[in-house]
């Protein structure tokens, strides 16, 4: 039974609805596939960060305040936020975050349905091993955080920017005006700055939300069948996992990206592995997870919401292959 028959008589999905009579959708090209799979992955991403961009701020903030070895209390966190920037202030960089997230959401989750659909198909298997998913989610991952990682120095250095005193301020009006004024003044290749922590994060992301996903569903299956219930719960386990492994880079990525040199010219940071070492002596090992109820509280609504909705516009544009709808 397809994933179109599940749905119809087992459980109704708030996300879409579908009769039990629909006329299958004409079989699109590779092609067409691959090009339906890059927009929903784009389209997924972008949703869901719109919903929770605030809770990716206030995020920021806490990363920036345990460096500078202050509280780390959301309430804190927020109260800072509307003393420099109004209500405003959760929303800062959302253009560039936006940007960002379609490239990145296009490319990481885009790539890897092509790749898991192809791999079925080829193999006529209902889902992919884990060395096969593995790979296919790390190289996504990796591919997509190198083409977006402009968007990411851009957006992080405004979530910070009302954290810092103001004559440390860079005064970016605009995303088109920071990347102008990154270029002119720190050279292009500060655009990619906190590159290698940024694609740990990401593929210790692209891992946790897509490889156990699909097993989880499966595994679930005989509790709760093919149900709304199995999905959450799939996408809640993908969403921990990711929020654990992907927040010490994440950490680090932030710590990275906004560094500026000191008074003696020197930057804080070698990197990752420097930045990792520091904050563990400087900060306790424990805060390389600083602000992990925020992170898990973005993380996992947003694997949540890219996958279900992922799901449901592959399904109703007919991109889901027989196979992929069976695991």
């Amino acid at each position: 039974m397809c994933i179109r028959d599940r749905v119809s008589t087992q459980s109704t999905w708030g996300f879409w609805i579908m009769k039990q009579d629909t006329k299958p959708q004409p079989n699109p090209s590779a092609l067409k596939k691959n090009l339906l799979n890059i927009l929903i992955g784009g389209s997924a991403g972008t949703i869901g960060l719109s919903c929770l961009y605030p809770i990716e701020t206030v995020k920021t903030v806490i990363q920036v305040r345990s460096e500078a070895k202050e509280s780390t209390s959301v309430l804190k966190a927020l109260s800072d936020i509307r003393k420099a920037s109004g209500i405003s202030g959760l929303y800062k960089g959302l253009p560039a975050a936006l940007c960002r997230q379609f490239l990145f959401a296009s490319i990481r989750l885009g790539l890897f349905f092509s790749f898991a659909d192809y791999m079925k198909n080829k193999e006529n298997k209902l889902s992919l091993g884990i060395v096969e998913s593995t790979a296919g989610s790390l190289a996504a991952a990796a591919v997509g955080i190198t083409a977006v990682m402009p968007f990411d120095v851009i957006y992080v250095r405004f979530q910070a920017e009302s954290m810092l005193p103001v004559a440390q301020r860079r005064g970016y009006t605009s995303l088109l005006n920071a990347f102008s004024t990154i270029i002119k003044k720190e050279g292009a290749g500060t655009l990619w700055r906190g590159l290698i922590p940024g694609m740990g994060r990401a593929m210790a992301l692209n891992f946790g939300m897509l490889v156990p996903y699909d097993k989880c569903k499966a595994l679930l299956s005989p509790y709760f069948g093919w149900t709304r219930t199995n999905y959450l719960i799939s996408a809640a386990i993908a969403g921990f996992g990711a929020s654990f492994c992907c927040l010490p880079f994440d950490n680090a990525k932030v710590k990275l990206q906004k560094m500026k040199a000191g008074a003696d010219g020197k930057m804080p940071y070698k990197g990752l592995f420097d930045c990792f070492a520091k904050c563990a002596k400087n900060e306790g090992v424990v805060r390389l997870w600083a602000g992990f109820p925020v992170f898990y509280s973005l993380i996992a609504p947003h694997s949540m919401l890219c996958l279900l909705i992922s799901d449901a516009l592959r399904v109703v544009l007919g991109v889901s292959s027989k196979q992929s709808n069976n695991n």
